[in-house]
């Protein structure tokens, strides 16, 4: 998608951003490419992974080995057993990986994402796709539903606590409770308690 290339480019304010922010009548514009890297045989499945990798661009991961904002590696599903795999690093910590495994059951999707560091935490989680991708249209607008309610499902179940644990092990802050120095968790703790003993 050459629009994503393009240096300087000035954002319309009325233009989609974030993939929840699309409509029926403009897909934002990582949305867009990502489904220009699909084909024509593609399934609901894949329809569905592929949004995944667009709220996980949207969140600092990208794909393993790639540098471009959303990319569908070559090898990202088996072929015999259908089960897609995709090796993640978040921006500026390329030496801790992560992997998203996505297992198809029916219609259903089951989703485990893990970064390699220790303790191993495994966040998880089972989508129903067709709630929220319509494989038979041709309209790339309709091709998506529910955007909203699957990003923040989706980013608060599995990408913030994933993100929260690789930042944390690197020793970097971040956007959440957990990430806050140690010194602070007392602090709010103890202005609670005091909060709580005048209530």
């Amino acid at each position: 998608m050459e629009v994503l290339r393009v240096p300087n480019r000035v954002v319309d304010i009325s233009e989609p951003i974030l993939a929840e922010d699309s409509t029926f009548s403009e897909l934002a514009l990582s949305l867009k490419a990502i489904l220009e890297q699909l084909d024509e045989k593609a399934t609901h499945h894949d329809y569905f992974v592929a949004l995944l990798l667009v709220l996980l661009a949207e969140s600092g991961f990208r794909v393993q080995q790639n540098k471009r904002l959303v990319h569908i590696p070559s090898s990202w599903k088996q072929r015999e057993t259908g089960v897609y795999e995709i090796d993640l690093v978040l921006d500026d910590l390329d030496h801790i990986q992560s992997k998203l495994i996505a297992i198809p059951y029916g219609d259903v999707l089951i989703f485990n994402a893990f970064a390699y560091i220790e303790p191993k935490v495994v966040y998880s989680m089972a989508v129903h796709s067709f709630k929220y991708v319509n494989p038979y249209t041709h309209n790339v607008y309709m091709r998506y539903m529910n955007l909203k309610e699957i990003s923040h499902n989706f980013k608060d179940t599995m990408v913030t606590p994933l993100r929260t644990d690789i930042l944390l092990t690197s020793g970097r802050t971040g956007p959440s409770f957990q990430c806050l120095p140690r010194e602070l968790h007392n602090k709010i703790a103890n202005m609670r308690r005091l909060l709580e003993c005048q209530n």
